[in-house]
């Protein structure tokens, strides 16, 4: 048989109660800068992977953009992963704010080209920058709830 006490507790407005609180750190730019260096970390161990595939023979230039651009965006997803796997507590949203300022210093490259496809945009930033930051989020995720840190309803 299993009795549950149920204690009152004063909490000031909007404050949650959960579990959740109890286990999530408060913002840390150190982590946001650990990210940052795993996005870059993970974008030159795919273009070494890649490389030899990509260099051999004709490809297109469409091709090679595709094939850029899907290490990029899986750097930005394993960079996330790794920071939520070997962080002590849970942090979601510290690879979120790092893939938006790695967009953001991407994006600045269009500040000293003259080239019109190199242009820096709001637009871009807040579409890449969106996608970067979900695909970060999203792996710290996956990563808490590989951890057994977070539930799948805590999203």
């Amino acid at each position: 048989m299993t009795t549950q006490i149920d204690h009152q507790v004063s909490v000031a407005p909007g404050v949650q109660t959960t579990v959740t609180n109890k286990r999530r750190a408060p913002f840390s730019w150190g982590w946001v800068w650990i990210s940052f260096a795993g996005f870059l970390v993970f974008q030159v161990l795919l273009a070494q992977f890649a490389t030899p595939y990509v260099s051999r023979g004709y490809q297109t230039a469409h091709f090679r953009f595709l094939v850029e651009g899907g290490i990029t965006l899986a750097a930005y997803y394993l960079g996330g992963f790794v920071v939520g796997f070997f962080s002590p507590k849970v942090r979601l949203m510290e690879p979120a704010v790092a893939a938006g300022l790695a967009m953001f210093t991407a994006l600045s490259v269009g500040w000293f080209t003259p080239s019109i496809w190199m242009h820096f945009s709001l637009i871009k930033f807040l579409l890449g920058g969106g996608l970067a930051a979900s695909l970060a989020y999203a792996g710290a995720f996956s990563a808490e709830r590989f951890t057994g840190s977070v539930r799948e309803d805590e999203f």
